[in-house]
């Protein structure tokens, strides 16, 4: 499993924007400039780019590799089915992970006001473990890249039991990492051996 994070720019500008853009498939670019704004561009850009690079510099892959989406919305790669990859992004920063299992990465900028959302996401074990933190804002972002990390490497995204995600059951047969950065947190599972082999 590889991951690579990019910290975006404090100041984005249209000549940035458009460099990174440019560089894209025709596919991904129109996904690009669907964005109205200048961030969103970027995202969606500068993830994809991400994962050319893990692939050029994991495997050789020079070719910009195209994406077909599951019925969840989970993208895949169409010229590479053995490879399997996360992407993700928040206000100060774009990842990319790229494994030979199922994986999934969620990234997210700390929060200020969190308790209007403890009731939708949490568990009572989870609302309480927050609630009795000594940084209750970092706690919940703790637990809720976990959650979209293990979903999305599920290929079933927030819409499947949120409050269950990490349950002790539902975590068989994954693996799960989480970071504390300055200023964002990440999450990575990606799938055991056992379990894809199985």
């Amino acid at each position: 499993m590889k991951l690579i994070i990019c910290e975006k720019p404090s100041q984005l500008t249209p000549e940035y924007v458009s460099s990174l853009v440019n560089q894209l498939p025709s596919w991904r670019r129109e996904q690009a400039l669907k964005f109205r704004h200048l961030n969103g561009q970027m995202d969606c850009a500068l993830s994809y780019l991400l994962l050319c690079q893990l692939l050029r510099e994991e495997y050789g892959i020079m070719d910009q590799p195209t994406f077909v989406y599951a019925e969840s919305g989970k993208p895949s790669l169409v010229e590479f089915p053995n490879l399997y990859f996360s992407i993700s992004h928040c206000k100060v920063a774009v990842g990319c992970l790229l494994s030979t299992r199922p994986c999934g990465l969620d990234i997210e900028s700390l929060r200020i006001n969190i308790s209007s959302l403890i009731t939708y996401t949490m568990n009572t074990d989870e609302a309480h473990l927050i609630q009795s933190a000594s940084d209750p804002n970092l706690e919940f972002i703790r637990f809720w890249t976990q959650k979209e990390a293990i979903l999305k490497c599920k290929g079933t995204g927030i819409a499947d039991n949120l409050k269950n995600a990490l349950v002790p059951a539902s975590l068989q047969g994954y693996e799960l990492k989480t970071t504390v950065k300055d200023g964002y947190v990440y999450s990575t599972a990606e799938q055991t051996v056992a379990d894809v082999n199985g």
